[in-house]
């Protein structure tokens, strides 16, 4: 009887002690992001939206990321949400610019944060800028890193304003200046500095832009071609490295797998008008991108 306890007993702690924590398990994998691959992730964000295709710019992003966008009050909380934010955003052909940048790396999660500037058309096709704030949180999973978190919103200040005095730091700043009440009457400083457009303090930055007559890409291509091709796109970046009109580089930056769409978009950005704009006399090269769309 005596035997048969203890043999109980070792047996008990055999099964409470288990084998060593983690013995049995695989070491946990963890993926560090450098900042070079934080910089790769927003290029490649920010040049998909050239493609003006949501389903695009909508797959960079986890299914259960959570965006929270520059003009819209609701929480794009799955795909379907967040590619119908950007099958109203694309229409303004939107192009961003990191203007400041914060990062923080950790195991499978990269945070980054800071300033971006948007270029955009109005509905008119007049350009406008807005600057904003932006917080990205990438997580990889299944080999890859995705957007699990886009904040961005725009500042809440005009840019380049000069700071107010701290006495009057709160009733100077826009969104605190109060509002007029027949009890309570604004005074002419408040409305000044609420309604002052963030225009009259933008910077102009040098711009490479295509100009008029616009060629189509289909002048570039065989009928046959288009046909293999279909509704494929190609990112051509364009830099200019000098003031001449000579002084242009063109690379495809986002290709096709059918190398006739590669050589087409080469050739019709090539043969496109560029015009120059640098007012502040930036360094150069000053590049942008161009997407030549094929099919209909």
């Amino acid at each position: 009887m005596k035997s048969q306890a203890w043999r109980l007993l070792s047996l008990l702690t055999l099964c409470l002690a288990g084998p060593a924590f983690g013995a049995d398990s695989p070491p946990a994998k963890c993926a560090v992001a450098s900042d070079a691959d934080v910089v790769a992730l927003f290029d490649k964000w920010n040049l998909t939206l050239t493609t003006l295709d949501s389903a695009k710019v909508a797959n960079l992003y986890w299914p259960d990321a959570v965006l929270l966008p520059t003009v819209s009050n609701k929480p794009r909380t799955d795909t379907a949400l967040i590619k119908d934010y950007f099958d109203h955003f694309l229409e303004k052909h939107p192009r961003g610019r990191i203007d400041e940048r914060h990062v923080h790396h950790g195991c499978n999660m990269s945070v980054d944060m800071g300033l971006y500037t948007f270029f955009l058309l109005d509905g008119s096709g007049k350009p406008q800028e807005v600057n904003a704030r932006y917080t990205y949180v990438y997580t990889f999973r299944d080999g890859m890193w995705k957007i699990q978190h886009h904040h961005s919103s725009a500042m809440p200040e005009p840019v380049g304003a000069p700071a107010a005095a701290p006495a009057a730091e709160h009733k100077a700043a826009a969104h605190d200046a109060p509002k007029p009440t027949a009890a309570t009457p604004a005074k002419a400083a408040d409305v000044e500095v609420a309604t002052k457009p963030a225009a009259e303090s933008r910077v102009l930055r040098a711009r490479l832009q295509r100009m008029p007559p616009l060629k189509h890409i289909s002048e570039f291509v065989t009928k046959e071609s288009m046909e293999t091709i279909g509704n494929d796109t190609v990112s051509v970046k364009v830099c200019a490295t000098g003031e001449d009109a000579a002084q242009r580089s063109f690379e495809v930056s986002d290709a096709s797998p059918q190398a006739a769409a590669n050589e087409a978009a080469l050739a019709w950005a090539r043969a496109s008008s560029w015009a120059l704009q640098n007012p502040n006399a930036e360094a150069f090269p000053v590049c942008t991108h161009v997407v030549a769309r094929f099919g209909s």
